[in-house]
């Protein structure tokens, strides 16, 4: 079939008309379908800073809440001087064994009290008898003196054990624990041997020129502090120290050979001073810190360089004013963010960023 020449012209502009169509459409939707380029990430914030030699800490408000962080203030409060001394939880089984004997052994006294007694009257009955009439025989007499001598030798005896059972009692523990063994009413004795009390050996260094006072605190290695009573002078020392030792009771549950901590008070004024509260001390690298919010999302770690145990906390001196806020709920947490290693973001997450 013949087409006409204009048709023809007419088809081929048509399809020219098509071809930049497709070109363009072509064009628009690879334009469309290109990924943008990537935009940089934002970096994450950062919670630890340096300013002027300190490490700065920065968690809002919102953080603080959702992890339990909580500081108190703590003020400036005046504090008995005191003075350090050591000491130790004593065995107190030797004493209890000392007082076991005593009782064998005054039973055994009482035993041959009632013999010589006895025995003793026997031989005044065969005396009188044998000079009246010597309807007892000299046999008689003489056997129920030596019986009587007998009885008597073992009640000498019990008393001379008795005596060494108290003579034993004071070297070791002193002559007040010593005088309770074998008494009716000793309730001191009763509670050391039940270990409802501690018994203590607390000494007091060389040089200290100071009476051993009646009322003393003493701490174990819980930081708890309990009242010690004064009993006398401890008749035995430990080789390992040096000083005047003295025998003190403390009310308290303590494993027998642990160390203590003793408290003296000084007759000097009181001394004004902070207290940083046990909740708020953390051991980091083998001594106690504490962490100050010095703004209200800002926190900064300070030693605790005193290290003068007190009352459940640290009395200190300096590093600290009154007023400051310590943490006391959440000071790990604040430790672990500072310890943490910084984390640096990418400008692009794609992985031909890498290239």
């Amino acid at each position: 079939m013949n087409i006409p020449f204009r048709s023809k012209t007419l088809l081929i502009a048509l399809a020219m008309v098509a071809l930049v169509g497709l070109g363009a459409l072509g064009s628009f939707f690879y334009q469309t379908m290109q990924v943008a380029p990537a935009t940089p990430a934002a970096p994450p914030p950062t919670r630890v800073t340096t300013e002027g030699g300190l490490t700065i800490v920065t968690l809002d408000e919102t953080t603080q809440t959702i992890s339990g962080i909580q500081s108190e203030s703590i003020t400036a409060s005046k504090h008995q001087v005191e003075h350090l001394a050591y000491g130790s939880v004593l065995d107190v089984q030797g004493l209890n064994d000392l007082s076991t004997r005593y009782s064998m052994a005054q039973a055994d006294s009482a035993t041959a009290q009632s013999a010589a007694s006895a025995s003793g009257q026997e031989y005044e009955r065969n005396v009188a008898l044998y000079k009246a009439n010597q309807s007892v025989s000299l046999k008689v007499l003489q056997a129920s003196q030596v019986t009587w001598n007998i009885d008597k030798a073992k009640l000498q005896a019990a008393g001379a054990s008795i005596r060494s059972i108290h003579n034993n009692a004071r070297q070791q523990f002193g002559a007040p624990l010593a005088g309770m063994i074998g008494a009716q009413d000793a309730p001191l004795l009763q509670k050391l041997l039940s270990r409802e009390d501690m018994l203590l050996r607390i000494v007091l260094p060389l040089g200290v020129d100071l009476v051993a006072p009646e009322l003393i605190s003493v701490e174990s290695s819980e930081h708890h502090r309990e009242t010690a009573q004064l009993i006398s002078v401890s008749p035995q020392v430990d080789p390992s120290t040096e000083g005047r030792a003295y025998l003190y009771r403390a009310a308290a549950t303590l494993p027998v050979g642990s160390k203590v901590v003793a408290y003296l008070p000084l007759p000097t004024p009181d001394s004004t001073s902070l207290v940083i509260p046990e909740a708020a001390i953390l051991w980091f690298g083998g001594q106690p810190w504490a962490y100050v919010q010095i703004a209200k999302d800002r926190f900064t770690r300070r030693p605790v360089a005193d290290q003068t145990p007190y009352n459940n906390g640290y009395l200190v001196s300096t590093g600290f004013e009154s007023g400051d806020r310590v943490v006391v709920h959440g000071a790990q947490l604040l430790l672990s963010e500072e310890q943490r290693p910084p984390i640096t973001a990418s400008a692009c997450k794609d992985p031909e960023c890498d290239d």
